[in-house]
């Protein structure tokens, strides 16, 4: 839509389209869309018409290289007993360009600014820290040391230089209801 709010455009027709991300040049929203019921990385023009499918896997949290030239994301390998990696892929869309093995409980993917990394966060007996990936394939290595708490959100100022989380707990009861009448 115009910054007005006037002329809004529906892009996509799905009911499980989630986690749209602009490309830098603003022409394409990649986002995470289902095909044939599988769940996968797409892109449309920000004019609308079809969607093209970036992969052929089952892929999950896509986001657009600061460049607009890759496009990172979960992929699972379903003949490796489900194998997880982080993937980065063409925007024009192919086999993956690179694979990172990554814990299982890897999540919130981004960039760094600089393009030089990605960061995700991964949780461990509840506690949450982020770690980066150069995309060079240097080892991955924590950015965070917490000790407690999950991270629910982060992202990372547009210099790079800073980062902003919301962390906290997550807590349940159980509670009985009982009907008094």
């Amino acid at each position: 839509m115009n910054i007005d709010g006037s002329d809004p455009k529906q892009l996509t027709g799905g009911s499980r389209n989630t986690l749209p991300c602009l490309s830098p040049d603003g022409k394409w929203v990649v986002y995470q869309g289902f095909v044939a019921g599988r769940q996968t990385a797409l892109k449309v023009s920000i004019d609308g018409g079809g969607a093209v499918g970036l992969t052929d896997k089952f892929a999950a949290s896509p986001v657009v290289s600061p460049d607009g030239k890759l496009v990172a994301c979960f992929l699972w390998d379903e003949q490796a007993e489900a194998k997880r990696a982080l993937a980065l892929l063409s925007i024009e869309g192919s086999p993956p360009v690179k694979t990172f093995d990554i814990p299982p409980t890897a999540s919130e993917l981004l960039w760094l600014p600089d393009g030089s990394a990605l960061t995700y966060v991964v949780t461990r007996g509840g506690v949450s820290n982020i770690w980066r990936q150069p995309v060079d394939g240097g080892p991955p290595a924590p950015l965070t040391g917490f000790k407690s708490e999950r991270i629910f959100h982060y992202d990372w100022s547009r210099d790079g230089r800073q980062l902003a989380c919301t962390r906290g707990i997550i807590t349940t009861d159980a509670v009985l209801i009982s009907d008094f009448r």
